[in-house]
C-alpha cells in the first residue's frame, strides 16, 4: 500500500464504468462522478430560499442522476443538463430506475446520503424547481 503524493493525487482517476439492462436488447453505460460531479448534483437537488432557509428539490432527481451519470464505454457522459425534463418526460420510470439503482451503487450514494440531502435541515418549505437542468 503507498501513499499518494501530490502528482498522483491531481492525476485524473479512471473512473469505474457499468453495463446497465435496460431490457428489450437495450442497454446504457453509467460511471461513477467526480468529485465536482458529485457536488454538482447534490447541489441541485438542495436549493435556499432568500430567507437562506434550506429547500428540498427532488423534482426529476432520478433524471438528474442519470444526467450526471450515463456515458458512453469510455465514460465521456452523453447527456447534458438541459436533457434533465426531457429524460425525466420520455424513460419509463422503471427503465430510469434501472439507471438510478447502479448510479447510486457505483456512486456509494445510500439512502441515508439521499435522505439527507432531500430532508429540511432548517425547516423551511419543500420545494419546486423551475429550473430543467442541474446546476452548476
Amino acid at each position: 500500500m503507498a501513499i499518494l503524493n501530490r502528482e498522483k493525487l491531481l492525476t485524473r482517476e479512471k473512473l469505474e464504468v457499468t453495463k446497465v439492462d435496460l431490457g428489450k436488447g437495450e442497454f446504457v453505460y453509467v460511471r461513477q462522478m467526480t468529485g465536482r460531479e458529485r457536488d454538482t448534483f447534490e447541489q441541485s437537488i438542495i436549493s435556499f430560499d432568500k430567507a437562506g432557509e434550506v429547500e428540498r428539490n427532488t423534482e426529476d432527481f432520478r433524471a438528474k442522476l442519470a444526467v450526471c451519470t450515463v456515458c458512453d464505454a469510455n465514460g465521456d457522459l452523453l447527456l447534458k443538463p438541459e436533457d434533465v425534463a426531457v429524460l425525466s418526460q420520455s424513460m419509463s420510470a422503471a427503465r430510469l430506475e434501472k439507471i438510478v439503482e447502479i448510479a447510486q451503487k457505483i456512486n456509494k450514494i445510500s439512502a441515508e446520503d439521499k435522505e439527507e440531502l432531500t430532508k429540511n435541515l432548517k425547516g423551511g418549505r419543500a420545494a419546486s424547481s423551475t429550473s430543467d437542468s442541474v446546476k452548476n
